[in-house]
């Protein structure tokens, strides 16, 4: 939950060990420091009342009725036709044969999930991306599966993964390949979530491990073991491997000449000790590319980067947590002796005042393939950093948040041919009355640099660019089940003598009837953006285990609604239309998903089956 931080969390487990069980809902206004912003957020997933009795024996009978199922079944469709659908003759497709995909122009995807108790899951997906074939002369079936089956709870077993899984450990310096915000308004949320072992049975293709993982609970003591080996898309040859393919798409043959080319082994351990306010971990990783040499192409910017048939990491977490303050941090080392480190400070030193400082400095040739943590750049590398935020109650109903990161790249970044350093910064007012009436009012600036090349083209150089964005909300709701909310955007991007800007105004709607089981949301946007640099970032509704976060740049209009219909107990169907019409082109897209005109619409559908 990342609307949470370490002291709040802390205070909760406190109050209910002082305290016992909650007896109902209204005890969390008791415990310390949860404000009424994150109570709100809270809310849905807390529940209070009588636990049903658990069934102890695992027989065939109590695993058949006391078992939940769920079978999801999902198919987007975009209706205008993408450039790599229009085939022409069999003869034009044989002479340029990656011009045109080979599969279908809709996506499918399917879960099915099993749960006894809090003992046994099983969970198996299956997905092909539009384009990609799913019955026809190049391909049977799903592009991808997965497959994941969870044990817990059995003794000194406290959980045990076949199949498909991810990892998390410390910060993030040695291994962790979960979903991360990075830097949000939640300022006190900059620690990574230390979830150990997590169970995979997405239809994101990438980011998991395939294999054996398993912890054991001794006391205080927590092992984590874990094994994996994967095939993954990559370019690639009989002895290098060149670069990894991410996008998880297998739509041409160019795609498919790529396909499981490369190999990783990986195994490891992660032993963690916890007692009262401390806790220490140890997490130590090894891995290697299937007998092939990772060999990115040399450029200047990629000199310290990853090359090698295998590599090793390790690091020690630790972290000390009480009512008012927490410390976590992670330092780590890599095969080749380059170390990282990043130390997080939380300190509550009023109920009204939550204060947050971290320190970073991950070396410019320290490489860990699974690593993910606190950074301004997408990797644990080459960074140096130093991040203060607050967040502050001025007054009933008003909360602040701000942030100020101060970063240094001691070596090239890709499109910077220097050394660099930046600074990004966030101010947030927040006003929340009651539950039918908040507003905010955000602005977040940015300062970094990029290469610049002269008019003529004979000289390229380093120099700063600025970014300053601007956002104000107003939500309404009443007590009807409608709800409304409004949206302004403004971007600028200074740049010489004519300063490039963006903005937008969008209106949410939304009305739910829980009685019925049907929600209705929407929204209308018009943005007008000159250029990449000032694009609009507007967050959008979707269908369940979808998300969406869209940029938008040019002029144009975006209007979407999503609807959930429960048709009967257990079954509910999720229905998105979008459209998006733009007044400044006459092509969207480029490439194989370029679209004629001036309209782009997205249809979208997922049922979902419970029994």
């Amino acid at each position: 939950m990342p609307f949470l931080t370490d002291i709040q969390i802390e205070n909760l487990l406190y109050y209910t060990y002082k305290y016992g069980p909650l007896v109902e809902i209204y005890e969390l206004k008791n415990v310390e420091n949860l404000d009424y912003r994150t109570l709100n957020y809270l809310l849905p997933f807390v529940f209070v009342g009588e636990i049903k009795p658990v069934q102890q024996v695992l027989r065939s009978q109590n695993l058949r009725h006391y078992a939940k199922q769920t079978f999801m079944l999902r198919s987007d469709y975009t209706i205008q036709q993408k450039a790599g659908y229009k085939k022409t003759t069999e003869e034009e497709v044989a002479a340029h044969p990656n011009k045109y995909y080979l599969g279908e122009p809709y996506y499918l995807s399917f879960r099915y999930g099993y749960q006894y108790q809090d003992w046994i899951q099983i969970g198996i997906s299956g997905e092909k991306d539009a384009g990609e074939a799913f019955w026809n002369k190049n391909h049977k079936g799903f592009d991808y599966y997965a497959f994941n089956l969870n044990i817990k709870n059995q003794g000194i077993l406290e959980n045990l993964h076949v199949g498909d899984y991810r990892l998390s450990f410390g910060q993030g310096l040695v291994m962790n390949n979960n979903f991360s915000m990075g830097k949000t308004s939640f300022v006190g949320s900059i620690n990574q979530n230390n979830s150990g072992i997590k169970r995979h049975v997405s239809t994101n293709e990438n980011g998991a491990f395939r294999g054996l993982a398993g912890a054991l609970k001794f006391n205080d003591w927590q092992i984590n073991l874990f094994y994996s080996h994967r095939n993954h898309d990559a370019n690639a040859d009989s002895s290098n491997i060149y670069t990894f393919k991410t996008d998880g798409y297998n739509r041409i043959p160019n795609d498919i000449n790529k396909r499981r080319t490369a190999q990783i082994n990986m195994g490891g351990t992660h032993i963690r000790w916890r007692t009262g306010a401390v806790n220490l971990g140890l997490t130590a990783v090894y891995y290697a590319f299937g007998g092939k040499m990772l060999n990115p192409e040399p450029k200047a910017y990629n000199l310290f980067y990853l090359r090698a048939k295998n590599h090793f990491n390790a690091g020690v977490n630790y972290g000390y947590r009480t009512k008012k303050i927490s410390f976590q941090g992670e330092t780590a080392r890599d095969a080749n002796g380059k170390w990282a480190t990043v130390n997080n400070l939380l300190v509550n030193p009023a109920s009204s005042v939550d204060l947050i400082f971290s320190y970073r400095n991950y070396a410019r040739d320290y490489n860990a393939f699974y690593g993910e943590s606190f950074s301004e750049s997408s990797t644990v590398q080459n960074e140096t950093g130093f991040y203060t935020g607050i967040k502050f109650y001025p007054f009933s109903k008003w909360e602040l948040s701000a942030y100020m990161d101060y970063f240094r790249f001691p070596w090239l970044k890709y499109g910077i041919n220097a050394p660099s350093s930046g600074t990004d910064g966030l101010l947030q007012i927040s006003y929340k009355r009651n539950d039918q009436v908040q507003m905010s009012l955000r602005y977040k600036y940015k300062e970094k640099s990029k290469n610049s090349i002269q008019a003529d083209g004979r000289e390229t150089f380093v120099l700063p660019y600025y970014q300053h964005r601007w956002r104000y909300q107003l939500d309404l709701k009443n007590r009807n089940g409608f709800g409304t909310k409004t949206q302004a955007d403004y971007n600028l991007y200074p740049s010489g003598d004519t300063p490039q800007t963006g903005w937008s105004l969008t209106q949410n709607f939304s009305f739910s009837r829980n009685k019925s089981g049907f929600q209705i949301d929407g929204a209308l946007a018009y943005f007008h953006a000159s250029d990449w640099n000032t694009r609009i970032n507007i967050y959008e509704k979707n269908i369940l285990y979808a998300f969406s976060f869209p940029n938008y740049y040019g002029e144009g209009f975006r209007l979407y609604s999503v609807i959930k219909w429960k048709i009967f107990d257990g079954m509910t169907l999720y229905l998105k239309i979008a459209n998006t019409h733009y007044f400044d082109r006459e092509i969207i897209g480029s490439g194989l998903e370029e679209i004629e005109g001036k309209n782009k619409t997205d249809m979208a559908a997922l049922l979902k089956y419970n029994f």
